[in-house]
């Protein structure tokens, strides 16, 4: 267990926000810690029913929910996206 920097861009933010994560968190669990961070406070709510995903900044593939952050082989400051998928 580790704390991790993540860069997060929310889907309809102006910019990237430093989230910390531990390395042992899910994506799934990431995009609930950014969101609650972030929506509704800088950004409006999500219609009910949105799923959110996340994806390293520039891929075009989506990150498994279910993986962890370790697996995923992120990185100190990594940036992410996240957004309706």
């Amino acid at each position: 267990m580790a704390d991790l920097p993540l860069a997060i861009n929310v889907q309809g933010d102006y910019g990237f926000k430093v989230v910390v994560v531990d390395d042992d968190d899910t994506i799934a669990n990431v995009i609930q810690k950014a969101t609650d961070q972030i929506v509704g406070v800088l950004v409006p709510p999500f219609p009910s029913g949105t799923v959110l995903q996340a994806k390293v900044h520039g891929s075009d593939d989506p990150l498994s929910d279910t993986i962890t952050v370790k697996q995923a082989n992120l990185m100190h400051m990594e940036a992410i996206d996240i957004y309706a998928g």
